[in-house]
């Protein structure tokens, strides 16, 4: 034991610092403990700490490192080396808090600088009690010196203006006085709350903690397990690999070591609470992954049924889905490359044939909810001054949602600027908000929707020579490409970064019929869960809404034209008869008069829709 733990032991009481000699030290301070493990790949910055520390008059340090970088370990592991000095770590966000009716911050000042006169007691009583003190500074003087920790400094400047001005005389007597500040956050809280006090920084010297490289994450989680005794229990080191890989790409938002790190520990816990049911294995890292994001990851996804999943939510559009599975297949089997998006796509074709639906239902098949989506109206940002905007709130919604779906709807719309942003992500896979904070778009799909070339889809729903197009869109996929490099209102620089190109072709009267029976059906389903109406429809209901009403022709909205119709001409109408008859338990849709569908000489339809009560023998059901 060094002679200034030996000091630590005999000065302090069991709770920590005597509270009425030293009431600031005793509220707002404890002493700190040598690593309970190595400390790691922190060669380099423990002796530049230790440098600093031993500077003759300016003999502060700030560490800025991310959250879980290894900050306080750092400071644990110099402590066990440099046994001659007295560490204290002082927790600023007790100190800011409020306390018996006083505000801490307009407090903070009085307490930062009773702190460091209480630390000044401190220390002389330690020199009085050690009069045989071996410890030297530079002056060859006799001297016991008191390191005092700060982590979350930025908290003193943002919270208290006083109680940063109150600790630079402090920090500046910091050789003379012999206590010593190490104070350390985040480089975002640096950049937003103390890079511009020049007289602070001038205070401290400035030490960047680095994200760890591969192998010393790997040593340290090996280190974790042999102090946690289930070294033993991991068969193979591959494990330790695949903990580093797999908590970069699910945990982007934390830092290494400490997500590496969390996540063994959360694997031991689980092996420990069930032993006969997990082992320290692959598959019970995938469980911890899944269990901490919520999120159903990659390797989960059953690659055989993509296709057949994303044909059951969206109509006639198989050639738009096999391009779509083609490149699934890439993610499922993570080949995909891990320094960008996992897929990128940019879906092209009229409004209402399935593009937004295929992005719900690729949010269900890859993250296991519809709503694992985030989605931004680009028409909303077509102006340059909206850049700012665009990159906050796009950067704030992945951060908080890092494994989604990203869904840039009508990009045509956004002002080149945005676009140009846009790049950035699908080269690199990450982006800064406006503070600098750089968050992870490397679990994220993006999405680009366009109706831009839109004049080429009326060509290619004559040409399809099946229902569901595939045969024309192959043909036309060349036609497709160079409108859009041709629009002006699209980035044609913006192509060559997808992955996918998938033009949705314009849909059918047979699709249009299959949307409106999956429609009505469920509309049957919720009727009757929700009044106990049994409600029957008539098949020529669907006929009606599809030929006689919906322009198929001129496309009026795609499938969202025909579901307004839907609800204007059937679900109102039903809705206020349902509330105007609440007793009646058994309705029917049917259409009266003649269709001019029937009837080709008619130029008008006679024909509409009527609800009413049925005679539950009379009506066809569908």
């Amino acid at each position: 034991m060094g002679m200034a733990l030996e000091l630590q032991e005999v000065l302090k009481t069991e709770e920590g610092f005597d509270t009425k000699k030293y009431p600031y030290l005793a509220k707002y301070a404890t002493f700190m403990k040598s690593p309970s493990r190595p400390v790691l790949g922190r060669e380099h910055e423990m002796r530049r700490l230790l440098a600093s520390l031993n500077r003759a008059e300016l003999s502060n340090a700030f560490l800025l490192g991310d959250a879980g970088s290894g900050k306080t370990m750092l400071v644990q592991g110099t402590l066990a080396r440099d046994t001659d000095r007295i560490y204290v770590e002082v927790d600023l966000a007790k100190m800011a808090a409020s306390d018996n009716g006083e505000d801490g911050a307009t407090q903070m000042a009085s307490r930062v600088k009773g702190l460091f006169d209480d630390a000044e007691k401190f220390k002389r009583e330690v020199e009085r009690t050690d009069e045989n003190s071996q410890a030297n500074t530079f002056s060859g003087e006799q001297s016991s010196e008191l390191v005092l920790f700060m982590d979350e400094f930025h908290l003193l400047v943002q919270l208290s203006p006083a109680a940063a001005q109150a600790i630079k005389p402090a920090l500046a007597e910091s050789g003379r006085r012999g206590i010593k500040v190490i104070a350390a956050t985040t480089f975002a809280e640096f950049h937003e709350y103390i890079e511009k006090d020049q007289a602070l920084m001038q205070r401290l010297q400035r030490i960047n903690i680095r994200e760890p490289n591969k192998e010393t994450v790997v040593s340290i989680l090996k280190s974790v397990a042999k102090t946690h005794k289930v070294a033993g229990l991991i068969y193979d080191d591959y494990l330790y690999d695949l903990i580093y890989e797999l908590s970069n790409r699910y945990v982007p938002a934390d830092s290494q070591p400490r997500k590496s790190i969390l996540m063994l520990d959360s694997m031991i816990g689980w092996m420990r609470t069930y032993p006969g049911e997990y082992k320290m294995d692959r598959k019970l890292l995938c469980e911890v992954i899944y269990d901490s994001t919520g999120v159903q990851v990659s390797f989960q996804v059953d690659g055989r049924t993509i296709e057949s999943q994303l044909n059951e939510r969206v109509f006639s559009q198989q050639y738009a889905m096999k391009t779509l599975e083609n490149r699934l297949q890439i993610a499922v089997a993570d080949l995909h490359d891990k320094t960008r998006p996992i897929s990128s796509f940019l879906f092209t074709g009229p409004t209402g044939v399935g593009k937004t639906e295929t992005a719900k239902a690729l949010s269900a098949l890859l993250f296991g909810d519809d709503r694992a989506m985030i989605r931004f109206d680009m028409s909303e940002y077509a102006l340059e001054s909206s850049l700012n905007q665009f990159r906050e709130e796009l950067t704030d919604r992945v951060w908080n949602r890092s494994h989604s779906i990203v869904l840039l709807d009508e990009i045509e719309k956004a002002d080149r600027s945005i676009t140009r942003l846009l790049l950035q992500v699908l080269d690199d896979g990450r982006l800064s908000n406006t503070q600098g904070r750089e968050v992870s778009f490397l679990n994220t799909y993006i999405i680009l929707t366009t109706n831009a070339g839109n004049e080429v889809y009326q060509d290619i729903a004559h040409y399809a020579t099946s229902n569901d197009g595939s045969d024309g869109m192959q043909a036309y996929q060349k036609v497709i490409r160079q409108a859009l490099i041709k629009n002006p209102s699209f980035a044609p620089e913006i192509i060559n970064r997808l992955n996918a190109i998938i033009p949705f072709q314009p849909l059918s009267p047979q699709t249009y019929e299959n949307i409106l029976i999956k429609k009505l059906e469920a509309l049957q389903a919720v009727v009757y869960q929700t009044h106990g109406v049994d409600l029957l429809i008539d098949k020529k209901v669907v006929t009606f809404l599809v030929h006689d009403l919906f322009d198929i022709d001129t496309n009026s909205g795609g499938a969202r034209g025909l579901v307004s119709l839907l609800e204007a001409h059937v679900v109102a109408p039903l809705s206020r008869y349902i509330n105007n008859h609440p007793d009646t338990k058994h309705m029917g849709v049917r259409v009266i008069g003649e269709m001019s569908y029937e009837n080709k000489s008619k130029l008008k339809s006679s024909a509409n829709i009527e609800i009413g009560s049925i005679d539950m023998k009379k009506l066809r059901r569908m």
